[in-house]
């Protein structure tokens, strides 16, 4: 299957510099920039970031339900354990970024980069992924759980102890990253693209001793 190319946000010529001092629920942020700021331990509802960048902003304990994030790009944040459940993504690039922990379950992403971010622990269990790439970063004990996937590369990534359990793994490439283990559905396997190194892995995984 050729991967199809993914689209990059898309921002005016401008961007006018916005602050956090009044974000509530269902808030709608368009055509701005956050930078060099900080949101702490906030529940919110219903708010909308559309072509918007954000650089060097920190979430700290911050829980967003229904998050809609359209034409959106992070640069050098913090969004360490953020809640973006049933978040819509679309046209999304997190870049240099920290996403430890961060939730993005039941997630809608689409067109959607992720890059030079450190991503452990994070979740995508039971999102939708459409044209999502996963470009030289560590994905270490991430949750891919029953993921709904097409057009998804991982390049150069650390995915060792990645959950992709009743993950349907046909024509998913996996050669040009590593992991030392990693657990998936043996019956959900076929199709997948792997190297020889991670055959060896799989096989143990499955019980088997390589001479």
């Amino acid at each position: 299957m050729k991967i199809q190319k993914i689209e990059p946000p898309r921002f005016p010529v401008d961007l006018r510099e916005e602050t956090f001092e009044l974000i509530e629920d269902e808030a709608f942020y368009e055509n701005c920039l956050f930078k060099n700021c900080t949101l702490t331990g906030r529940d919110l509802e219903k708010v909308c970031f559309q072509s918007v960048q954000f650089v060097n902003v920190t979430f700290s304990d911050c829980h967003f339900h229904q998050l809609e994030l359209l034409d959106v790009e992070f640069i050098k944040c913090n969004l360490s354990n953020t809640e973006m459940i049933g978040g819509i993504l679309h046209r999304c690039a997190f870049l240099d970024s920290k996403i430890v922990g961060v939730n993005f379950a039941e997630s809608s992403i689409l067109d959607t980069t992720f890059k030079d971010c450190q991503a452990n622990y994070s979740s995508f269990s039971y999102a939708s992924l459409k044209r999502v790439s996963f470009t030289d970063m560590p994905l270490i004990e991430s949750d891919f759980f029953n993921i709904k996937w097409l057009h998804l590369t991982f390049n150069a990534c650390d995915l060792t102890g990645v959950n992709l359990m009743q993950t349907n793994l046909k024509g998913l490439n996996l050669s040009t990253s590593s992991f030392e283990k990693i657990n998936l559905s043996i019956e959900l396997l076929r199709g997948c693209m792997i190297n020889p190194e991670q055959s060896i892995v799989i096989a143990g995984a499955l019980g088997c001793i390589v001479e």
